[in-house]
């Protein structure tokens, strides 16, 4: 029992007193002013945590645990971890101001090859692997399947708004009819009967495709903001998670929206 107190004793001195020392937690990476550029600079995609040295709580848990999630299905997305400390060195307080990032953690802010300005994950918004995964879908080019989705439907939706070609869209149509006709589980079927219904709402309006998108995603907002049985609330949620399949990273579709 003594012999544990003082392993405990001396794990707690090493956090508070050695400079530079911070908890690596699985599927992330610790940063530095010195390492940042380096290491972000290697990837697509970097979605970063400025925080305190040492955090902790449920938006820590929410974004460690989607690291982990998401890791070993890509080698173009980075999560890494900033502590910034307000007092002795100062650890990382120039990568602080560097990116304005104010006292009220954590920021979380998405870096990307293609864009000198990072995106920020909307500060309005709860932290939670679902937001989460949305603000990684809607602001990048990977797959990052949603509660509800199916990622043979995603490609079909993506590769449905990526064409302006409305003989090839009715292919695609096609397609995702006979992934609909093959469906043997239930809610597999339910789920992509509403990617089916989307494409035909598109196939027959003179709007255009993120339009009809926008405004069906109004419409269920507008739903989702009332009074709903616990069952239709999960349903209205299952269409926003489809919806978000049909947008286009960094397009009319990619504006953060606030999670109801």
């Amino acid at each position: 029992m003594e012999l544990k107190f003082v392993a405990v004793l001396l794990l707690v001195i090493i956090v508070l007193i050695v400079p530079g020392y911070a908890w690596t937690a699985r599927g992330c990476v610790d940063l530095d002013s010195s390492t940042f550029d380096k290491v972000t600079g290697k990837f697509r995609y970097s979605l970063v945590k400025f925080d305190t040295a040492f955090p902790y709580g449920d938006k820590h848990e929410a974004f460690t645990n989607l690291a982990l999630e998401i890791v070993d299905s890509t080698d173009d997305l980075l999560f890494a971890l900033v502590g910034i400390k307000d007092y002795g060195e100062q650890d990382n307080a120039d990568l602080g101001r560097r990116f304005h990032i104010p006292k009220e953690y954590p920021v979380i802010k998405l870096f990307t090859r293609a864009h000198t300005e990072p995106i920020d994950f909307p500060p309005s918004e709860e932290v939670t692997m679902e937001t989460l995964r949305k603000f990684l879908k809607r602001n990048t080019d990977l797959y990052i399947g949603l509660p509800g989705c199916d990622q043979r439907m995603d490609e079909l939706a993506q590769r449905f708004m990526h064409t302006d070609d409305s003989a090839q869209r009715k292919i695609i149509l096609t397609e995702a009819e006979r992934a609909v006709d093959e469906s043997a589980d239930n809610k597999v079927k339910t789920s992509h009967s509403m990617y089916l219904s989307l494409m035909r709402k598109i196939v027959k309006s003179s709007q255009q495709p993120a339009e009809v998108v926008r405004e069906e995603m109004k419409r269920v907002d507008k739903v989702l903001a009332g009074k709903l049985s616990d069952a239709k609330r999960t349903e209205m949620k299952l269409r926003t998670n489809i919806m978000l399949s049909f947008s286009v990273p960094n397009g009319p579709m990619a504006v953060e929206r606030t999670e109801l």
